[in-house]
């Protein structure tokens, strides 16, 4: 019997999509041929790890001035993606053809969906983002349910609402979903995590990122220890003390390692923290309040504390310090997801082809 085909659309915006959406291919090629359609950084992790099957597809990607999002650049792009959606689709369509999927699965990408629904095809969005269209954020500060408000929209417009959702997070216990989901589960946790069993070697890790970099460091510095830091070797000759690394092999073993992790307010990394119970000090990137909602609900379990003075860090670093090192967070994330979209390829008559085409 031949072995299913599933095309995966990735968001290629940062690395968080591309890291869940591969924890979730390493279990699927068990039992299907998996074909990842993706661009920007998440084109370049795949192409890293040698996968068979990538194909470059556009993608819309976030402007950034010095530590921000710069939103109104950001938005001409999506419009002029938008504008560009015939021909992005008609692409997409054409390599569709050639690999005639079984399955579609799409992790924040707008175009898989949309040509599976025109096909008929079954659609399954699994994402971090649905938590905040299709779920209630439980005891989510006034000032961020005007963003979930906002953005929520938007999201249900870029993987279209007819699109059935699994919400993946580092903290599911405080999402209810309001509106249909296949499942909420934790983190989807790639083997090169799992494999691993966390130790304290009393260094601490920092995961690098131009947007955030220079506070990072600053915030590093403050912690008084050994520092390796993964990203922003160009940076070495300024923080000597510091060992540097290119991002990619090694982080995952140093992450088991380390005693403290300083970065960037992601929903993939925080889960991968907590699995291995690192505390951790984040600096959620400005202007991103996704990552201002990961970083409330990263204090609210106890995994470590969101820095917020950033030109004075010290007395925040210090009460950081005081904290004590949270329990492990286990995850059966990748079973639960792939169970789900294996009985999908199985399902006679399971309701996705009655699903109508949206947008271009």
């Amino acid at each position: 019997m031949p072995r299913p085909v599933v095309i995966y659309g990735i968001c290629g915006e940062g690395l968080g999509h591309a890291a869940r959406a591969h924890a979730l291919i390493e279990r699927l090629e068990q039992d299907a041929t998996v074909h990842v359609l993706t661009s920007g950084d998440a084109h370049d992790f795949f192409r890293n790890l040698g996968h068979p099957r990538l194909h470059r597809i556009p993608g819309i990607r976030f402007a950034k001035t010095g530590q921000s999002i710069n939103w109104p650049v950001s938005v001409v792009r999506c419009f002029n993606f938008v504008l560009s959606g015939q021909g992005h689709l008609a692409r997409v369509a054409e390599l569709w053809e050639t690999i005639r999927p079984d399955l579609a699965v799409t992790d924040f990408e707008p175009l898989v969906p949309r040509i599976a629904l025109r096909k008929r095809v079954p659609v399954l969005g699994i994402d971090n983002q649905s938590k905040i269209s299709h779920c209630v954020l439980r005891d989510l500060p006034v000032w961020l349910r005007y963003y979930q408000l906002i953005c929520s929209g938007l999201i249900d417009w870029l993987v279209p609402r007819q699109v059935p959702r699994v919400v993946s997070c580092f903290h599911p216990e405080f999402c209810r979903p309001h509106k249909p989901v296949r499942a909420v589960v934790g983190p989807l946790l790639r083997n090169s995590i799992t494999s691993m069993r966390p130790t304290n070697d009393g260094f601490t890790l920092v995961y690098y990122k131009d947007v955030v970099g220079e506070c990072l460091l600053r915030a590093a510095e403050c912690l008084g220890t050994r520092t390796v830091v993964y990203g922003g070797c160009e940076h070495a000759h300024r923080w000597p003390a510091f060992e540097f690394h290119p991002h990619g092999a090694g982080f995952a073993k140093a992450l088991a390692a380390c005693s403290m992790l300083v970065c960037p307010a992601g929903n993939q990394l925080l889960g991968e923290a907590g699995y291995f119970g690192k505390k951790t000090l984040c600096i959620p990137q400005a202007g991103q309040y996704e990552q201002e909602i990961n970083a409330f609900y990263m204090e609210k379990i106890g995994l470590g504390t969101a820095l917020r003075n950033l030109a004075a860090p010290e007395r925040e670093v210090l009460e950081f310090l005081k904290r004590p090192a949270p329990s492990p967070r286990p995850s059966a994330g990748v079973e639960a997801v792939a169970k789900l979209v294996l009985s999908t390829l199985s399902a006679e008559g399971s309701g996705f082809r009655s699903l109508k085409p949206v947008w271009a």
